[in-house]
């Protein structure tokens, strides 16, 4: 079987060049400082032996101690600048399962043909894990630098529960596309160089540690050790520079190294099958996470279940189905424009920290080699595995064993999920004859002029409305994504919107055209919503209903405006409360609570008034009931010099969640109530 040679990319060369150069300099320096360090240490050795040669033939014991406190200085920094070389990084395999050629014969025979044709060692040893992930790892010391060191490969069943056969083929074939080529090797170097520093700059603990204890010997040490420290202080600056100019350069060459194992694994499986299978991987990742996140939100009722892999299935399909992705063989279909969609965005920002390309940029730079390859294999990937389900209990057994229950678990079965979480939507979310429209929107007061009006009933609910609703979605989260972006200290040279390159000096006038056209977007919804409930109050009114569909219009538009209202008031508590969660001086904490009390008095109204409308009783929960009329009859006081009152403040952050919940509960019911109630009169313009 031959073997793939994809030629690396001149941006690719360019990048290993900047890396590399970025290296030499750095060893050059590092070399510089170790010979000082050296000749300090020898110096200082020379002149703390004299010392104590000196001092105890005169029987002076304490000039031992100026010795060794002489020695130190150049040994504490010596010991600096090579503790790295003791360093060894290690994975924990607690949660990876090791399997074998014997138990796994198919697996293990695409893991064959793949190296093959990748041209790289079979893996040392091989694991399966529980999450949507694959990945090629390795122990690493400093002796890796110039050792072959053999890989191990972990494989997530959750990837391999939401792959074909072929698509899992593309993935691996990538990662050991990372290994396979001279040309990628430079990208271990410049990691470990990387690391090197990383190690200097920011991993001293343990280091601190074994300096404490040497320096509590005895105080001339103590006075050595602080200025051996002195020098380290120094030293780092010089590094923190080469850190910075190595890390930017390592990232732009890890960018590119995907690039070039995509193109490995585009040779191995076709540029379709990656593809695919990189469009599909977030979908299966929130679908995992969504599963994982609802038996932690069941910890306290011990419910637990023998296999969440069918679970994660569904609800990827579940996500597929909102988003309109057509399924092939149960598996989501997710094109680039389906994934822009889903992601909500057409802004693509690059950033110099980021490892990896963006999701769009790898799919586009696969679909501009496309390499054709047909696709065989269409099974799903977890069917390479003998036994399947056994594993994928055994791995949900060893999820749910990370979790202490305080009573007897109870099991939910796939069909009892589906049904709760069926249920939850139901009970979560408005009528579905909206089709989404209004879970972000809301209904609009009735413009007198409009009552008598010959509303264009077609043009509803019409399938460009909801385009434009897409389209003001996705430009309120590029919005604040730029928003976020211009007060950074220093903005990327270019930016991409909508597949058209900006440079950074019209990001500002980008930012301008967005918010205007949000504007004249959201102006267009609102009219569209005020005839909504224009062409509603006609319909009730035929019905004699007017009068009452207007009551309870105005009754929710009431209902909405003190909901902005308290979630203003939200904000401003956790922005006041903010310094209880950082070391604060004692005058100023006294002085922050000072300028909190008048806000307690408004969190205090706003709650009773929760409490105390009686349409919104049917709401509380008695247990949340009790906490805020315990917060509401008591006056706290937070903090008592010098320290807080855990009591107090208990009270106070459990009295503020509950406010925010239910302070969206209320509003949210409100709406449904209402959309319920309009439902009928718009049955002809849903359909």
């Amino acid at each position: 079987m031959s073997t793939i040679i994809a030629p690396p990319s001149k941006t690719f060369k360019d990048a290993a060049i900047a890396a590399t150069i970025s290296i030499i300099v750095f060893i050059g320096i590092y070399i510089l400082l170790l010979i000082l360090a050296l000749g300090l240490t020898a110096i200082l050795g020379v002149a703390g032996l004299s010392c104590m040669i000196l001092m105890v033939s005169r029987i002076h014991i304490w000039g031992a101690f100026i010795g060794i406190g002489l020695m130190s200085i150049g040994v504490v920094v010596l010991i600096f600048l090579i503790k790295f070389i003791f360093i060894r990084n290690t994975t924990n395999l607690d949660r990876y399962t090791e399997i074998t050629k014997n138990e796994q014969p198919q697996l293990f025979a695409l893991l064959d043909e793949i190296v093959q044709k990748v041209g790289t060692s079979f893996p040392k040893k091989v694991y399966l894990t529980a999450e949507v992930n694959a990945s090629v790892f390795y122990d690493s010391s400093f002796l890796s630098m110039f050792l072959p060191i053999k890989k191990n490969l972990q494989i997530g069943l959750g990837l391999m529960n939401s792959l074909t056969q072929d698509e899992l083929k593309a993935v691996l074939a990538h990662e050991f596309g990372h290994f396979s080529q001279k040309s990628m090797k430079i990208g271990s170097y410049v990691y470990y160089t990387n690391q090197v520093i990383h190690n200097l700059l920011f991993q001293n603990d343990a280091f601190g540690s074994l300096l404490d204890q040497w320096a509590n010997i005895h105080w001339f040490i103590k006075l050595g050790v602080r200025v051996a420290i002195y020098i380290i202080i120094g030293i780092q600056k010089v590094l923190q520079f080469f850190y910075k100019l190595i890390n930017v350069n390592y990232l732009k060459l890890s960018r590119e190294m995907e690039f070039h194992a995509d193109a490995i694994a585009a040779h191995v499986a076709g540029s379709e099958a990656l593809a695919n299978a990189l469009l599909r991987i977030d979908l299966a990742n929130s679908a995992y996470y969504t599963v994982l996140n609802f038996y932690e939100k069941n910890i306290s009722k011990a419910k637990i279940t023998n296999n969440i892999y069918p679970q994660q299935s569904w609800i990827m399909k579940s996500i597929a189905e909102i988003n309109d992705v057509p399924l092939n063989r149960d598996l989501p279909q997710v094109t680039l424009e389906k994934f822009d969609k889903i992601i909500q965005s057409k802004l693509i920002i690059e950033d110099q920290w980021a490892t990896h390309p963006s999701m769009t940029e790898r799919v586009q730079h696969l679909q501009k080699l496309n390499i054709s390859i047909q696709q065989t294999h269409k099974d799903l990937a977890i069917n390479l595995l003998q036994n399947s389900q056994s594993i994928l209990q055994h791995q949900t057994e060893q999820l749910f064993a990370m979790v202490q229950y305080d009573r007897i678990t109870e099991i939910v079965s796939y069909e009892q999920f589906v049904e709760i979480i069926q249920e939850e939507k139901k009970h979560n979310s408005y009528a579905p004859e909206y089709k989404g429209y209004f879970d972000w929107r809301h209904p609009a007061p009735i413009e007198e002029s409009l009552k008598n009006a010959n509303i264009d009933q077609e043009s509803l609910f019409s399938p460009e409305i909801f385009e434009k609703l897409e389209e003001i979605t996705i430009l309120n989260n590029d919005i604040t994504k730029l928003q976020q972006l211009i007060i950074l200290p220093e903005l990327p040279d270019f930016i991409e919107y909508d597949n058209k390159r900006v440079p950074q000096t019209e990001i500002n006038n980008l930012l301008e055209q967005l918010q205007d056209a949000m504007e004249t977007g959201t102006k267009a919804l609102f009219e569209h919503e005020q005839m909504v409930s224009a062409l509603s109050f006609q319909h009730a009114t035929a019905k004699g209903q007017g009068q009452q569909y207007e009551t309870e219009l105005l009754l929710l538009l009431e209902t909405q405006q003190l909901h902005e209202q308290n979630y203003e008031l939200v904000q401003k508590i956790y922005g006041a409360l903010q310094f209880t969660h950082v070391n604060t001086p004692f005058q100023e904490i006294i002085k922050y609570f000072e300028d909190f009390l008048p806000i307690e008095k408004q969190l205090k109204s706003a709650l009773q008034h929760l409490l105390e409308v009686e349409r919104w009783q049917t709401y509380w929960e008695a247990e949340d009931r009790v906490s805020c009329q315990t917060f509401l009859n008591e006056t706290f006081v937070y903090f008592s010099n010098p320290e807080y009152d855990t009591k107090a403040l208990n009270v106070l952050f459990t009295a503020i969640q509950i406010f925010e919940k239910m302070e969206w509960k209320v509003f949210f019911e409100e709406k449904r109530s209402f959309l319920q109630v309009q439902l009928p009169w718009l049955e002809k313009e849903l359909k």
